[in-house]
């Protein structure tokens, strides 16, 4: 459908979103527009739509990737029931006093962001459980907490080839070098296309930086200590329970991914299979925490109901992905990305290709509140459009990813948007309006930056 009414899905769930505030609504309102388009009467439309939801499930990576999200939840939920975070906190701010300042409690939500980073969503829910208390106690705002989350989450596993994003894109990649468009390993071009995500590396950067200037975003109310802030801790009082032992299921599941991957890849990590270690290490850090709970004197029916407890907690995001996912599947059978890129791509001067790139992956992201969705729409499109006017294409593909993460970061309909928003107990429709002047800044400053790269192209 190579015309503006396919535009029509994600601007009604964009409007809905920032007009009714209810996430669930707005996207789903997206699907039923995007299905009525596709079927061309109402009522088919309608039933197709309820179909498209249930379609979703078809894609083994989309449900493993699910499943791990609330593996994920479950880990999450275990670490504040135990108070493992709790006791972490009080080891850096009471014991050691590492973390006496608002500037000491953003770093370190940061840097807690940067375990979970092989999962977007892991991560930014890993900054709402450590930043909610600390940010508390410091009176810091939850719009600034929403924003840590966000710009942690997605951006630094796009940054990641061993990441579930960087394996994505190596397989769009190798994609195009079995078409013969590509020469050589897909890796290099990852590797090569990491110093080119200047939207990317600049969000991500922010973080620190904000915090260091001690820089807080204005809200309507700052982050006080309530009961989803304060962490239980019934039972890290024991002395043999130390706050290592507590920490154990983010422990288990970093090392366990780690040798799941040099495994499948026969010594080699950079070959090994990321999302088949991402799966089974959620397994393993479940499994083995629960083993090691149960030797140190927790009982398995306790820790069983923090892990259905985590699974419930994490529900809604799981809700709001799978309704995206299925927003993103109608868009892309509308053909919204390449009637978007059709518009813009037609008769470019060479230098300006990766700004222009850029552009569109920001302008189709924001529309389908996707990152995977538009890399995968452009890579085929950006690609040989680089090898034909003689571009770097790590330079492009560069471009390509800071487009999308833009939209992925900013969009009202973005499941990062909501998510984080969730993990800072934030209203979504706040955290996009706080954002959106730093977000275009940095969207500003990288566009200025792919023209100047362009022309010394």
């Amino acid at each position: 459908m190579n015309s503006w009414v396919s535009l029509l899905p994600p601007i009604i769930a964009i409007i809905l979103a920032i007009t009714t505030r209810q996430a669930y609504l707005s996207i789903f309102s997206g699907i039923v527009m995007g299905a009525v388009l596709l079927e061309g009467e109402v009522f088919a439309g309608i039933t197709m739509s309820f179909d498209a939801v249930a379609v979703t499930f078809t894609s083994i990576s989309m449900v493993k990737s699910l499943i791990f999200i609330l593996m994920i939840g479950a880990i999450i939920n275990i670490l504040q029931q135990s108070g493992a975070i709790n006791e972490a906190i009080i080891l850096l701010t009471e014991q050691k006093k590492w973390i006496k300042s608002p500037r000491g409690a953003q770093l370190l939500t940061f840097i807690m962001g940067t375990l979970m980073c092989l999962e977007g969503v892991g991560s930014m829910m890993m900054v709402g459980l450590v930043g909610q208390p600390l940010f508390a106690k410091h009176q810091l705002s939850k719009e600034k907490l929403a924003y840590i989350a966000n710009s942690t989450g997605s951006p630094l596993a796009w940054l990641l080839p061993i990441s579930g994003a960087g394996v994505f894109l190596t397989s769009l990649l190798n994609a195009q070098i079995d078409q013969g468009v590509l020469p050589g390993q897909p890796m290099s071009y990852v590797f090569n296309a990491i110093h080119y995500q200047f939207y990317t590396i600049l969000v991500l950067l922010s973080v620190p930086v904000l915090a260091l200037m001690k820089h807080d975003f204005p809200s309507k109310s700052p982050m006080t200590m309530t009961k989803d802030s304060v962490q239980t801790k019934d039972l890290s009082n024991s002395k043999a329970i130390t706050v290592f032992i507590l920490m154990l299921p983010i422990v288990i599941l970093l090392i366990s991914i780690f040798f799941i991957i040099v495994i499948t890849g026969d010594g080699n990590p950079l070959k090994g299979n990321i999302s088949d270690a991402i799966y089974w290490g959620g397994f393993i850090a479940l499994i083995g925490s629960g083993l090691v709970y149960r030797l140190v004197g927790i009982a398995f029916s306790h820790y069983m109901n923090w892990v259905i407890a985590g699974f419930k907690q994490i529900l809604p995001a799981v809700i709001i992905l799978v309704l995206a996912f299925t927003l993103s599947n109608i868009i892309g059978q509308l053909g919204t990305g390449t009637y978007l890129a059709s518009l813009l791509a037609a008769n470019l001067p060479s230098e300006f290709v990766p700004a222009i790139i850029f552009v569109l992956g920001m302008t189709i992201s924001f529309s389908t509140g996707s990152s995977g969705a538009t890399v995968s729409i452009l890579t085929p499109i950006a690609i040989p459009m680089a090898i034909s006017l003689g571009l770097d294409v790590a330079l492009v593909i560069g471009a390509v990813i800071s487009g999308a993460v833009f939209g992925d970061q900013s969009s009202p309909i973005s499941d990062s948007v909501i998510v984080a928003s969730s993990a800072a107990n934030c209203q979504p429709e706040q955290h996009f309006r706080t954002q959106l002047p730093f977000t275009l800044g940095f969207a500003a400053l990288s566009f200025i930056g792919y023209i100047i790269v362009g022309s010394m192209s």
